[in-house]
Parts: C-alpha cells; sequence; structure tokens
C-alpha cells in the first residue's frame, strides 16, 4: 500500500468516523426528545381528564423521569430498523432539507408503535389518539437530529474531493 492510498484510507476513515459517531448521538438525543414529547403529550392528556394533582397521585412524580427515559430507550430501539433506512437513503442521496427529516420522524414514529405493538403481548390496541401523538414526537425527534445531525454538520466531501485533497498534500 502506497503512502497516498494510506492517507486516503485515514481520511475516509475519519470522515465516516465522526459523521457515523454525530449520526448515533444525535440519534439518540432525537429519541429522547420525541419520548419526552410523547410524555408531554400523554401528561397533558391525562391532566385534561382527571387533573394533574390526580395524575401525579396515579403514577407519581418520579414517572415524570422514569417514564421519558425509558419510553426513549424504547424508541431508540424500536425506531431502529426504520430510521437507519431512512438515513441510508437521505445520507446517499446528501439529502439535508429540515422538512425530510420531520416528515420521515413523522412517519416512522407511529411505525415504530406498531413495531412495539407486535410484541405486546397484552392484547392492548393503541387508538389512533396514541398514533397522533406519535406522530408529533416523531416530529419532534426528527427535527431534533436534523438540528444536530444535519444542520450543525458539514456536508461529506465529494468522493473525488478526498482525493485531490490528498495528492495536494505531498
Amino acid at each position: 500500500m502506497s503512502s497516498r492510498e494510506s492517507v486516503l484510507d485515514r481520511d475516509r476513515a475519519s470522515v465516516a468516523g465522526g459523521r457515523l459517531g454525530r449520526i448515533v448521538g444525535a440519534y439518540a438525543l432525537a429519541a429522547f426528545a420525541g419520548a419526552i414529547a410523547r410524555t408531554f403529550g400523554l401528561v397533558a392528556q391525562e391532566t385534561a381528564v382527571r387533573g394533574f394533582g390526580a395524575m401525579i397521585e396515579t403514577n407519581g412524580i418520579g414517572a415524570l423521569v422514569v417514564v421519558p427515559l425509558l419510553s426513549g430507550l424504547v424508541a431508540f430501539l424500536a425506531a431502529a430498523p426504520f430510521v437507519t433506512a431512512f438515513l441510508v437513503f437521505a445520507e446517499g442521496r446528501g439529502a439535508r432539507a429540515n422538512w425530510l427529516y420531520v416528515v420521515a420522524g413523522a412517519v416512522i414514529g407511529p411505525l415504530a408503535q406498531g413495531l412495539i405493538g407486535l410484541f405486546d403481548a397484552s392484547g392492548w390496541t393503541p387508538g389512533l389518539g396514541l398514533y397522533g401523538l406519535d406522530m408529533v414526537a416523531g416530529a419532534v425527534a426528527g427535527w431534533v437530529y436534523w438540528m444536530v445531525a444535519v444542520r450543525a454538520a458539514p456536508p461529506a466531501p465529494p468522493p473525488g474531493e478526498a482525493h485531490r485533497r490528498s495528492d495536494t498534500e505531498f
């Protein structure tokens, strides 16, 4: 392997490693943001029906912390196949439009809820309201992902650019 090929491989590895880390970190933050939005929606709905005091009495104040954390973990895992497919598409095409990530999140949220439902042995079926809340939470997650991983990140260099840059280093 020539030194030029070594530099090219190092450039590709550093770009891929940096983008991959940003993608995974942004996805984790987005899953948590979506879980917070979903929890806020559930709290608002239950508060409207029963009142805040009754909701806290039934669930406990700790639920306001524990539920988003656990929901974020579940959302991270359940949405992963759909998010991966979307990100392969978006990264492959260099898609950087905010609306695309928000719409993708709004679609992925209910899909993840449906996937969770496949493994729910209780027989409980979520209503349309919960799917609507998952759309909103997914849209929030898509926006957060876009803010962290797309808007704040420089685009990946075109394949030929790393080669040209390495040629000028010698």
